[in-house]
Parts: structure tokens; C-alpha cells; sequence
């Protein structure tokens, strides 16, 4: 990953594609713009060396690995904000 990018805020746009199913919502959701999204996303999939997301037409999905990634970081943040 860009060590100029944080993980946590990786992990965050991550969560937040996978709720979203979009870049451009989740962009708008964090207040980035959907190139800062989209690059987090790439940093985050080369790290792990997994596909996380791909695309579906004019939006975005999950693959199965992102999808069960998905479900692990939204239990980590969530246990995180209750700390």
C-alpha cells in the first residue's frame, strides 16, 4: 500500500464501497473524491494480493473474497468506534 495513505482510511473507503456498492457514493459519503476512493482501493487490494471489488456495469461489486472481507472489516470498525 502508498504509505501515504493510512490502512484505516483504506478500510473505511473499502467499507464503505461495499456498503454503497459505489465509488462515487462512497466518495461522497467520506468526503473524498472518487479518484481517492478508487486509489485506496487499489493500495488495499495489492496488499492483500486479492481482488476485492470489480466492476458491474456502471456501479461496483464485491468478488466473494470481498464480500467475506467486507464482513470482517465492518465487525473491526464497528468494535473499534465501541472502544
Amino acid at each position: 500500500m502508498d504509505p501515504r495513505i493510512p490502512p484505516m482510511q483504506a478500510l473505511r473507503a473499502f467499507e464503505a464501497v461495499a456498503r454503497t456498492g459505489s465509488l462515487t457514493k462512497a466518495a461522497e459519503g467520506l468526503h473524498l473524491t472518487h479518484g481517492a476512493i478508487s486509489h485506496q482501493l487499489k493500495g488495499l487490494e495489492e496488499d492483500l494480493g486479492v481482488r476485492l471489488t470489480e466492476r458491474a456495469g456502471r456501479g461496483i461489486r464485491l468478488t466473494d473474497e470481498g464480500a467475506r472481507f467486507a464482513k470482517r472489516v465492518r465487525v473491526a470498525l464497528s468494535e473499534i468506534a465501541d472502544a
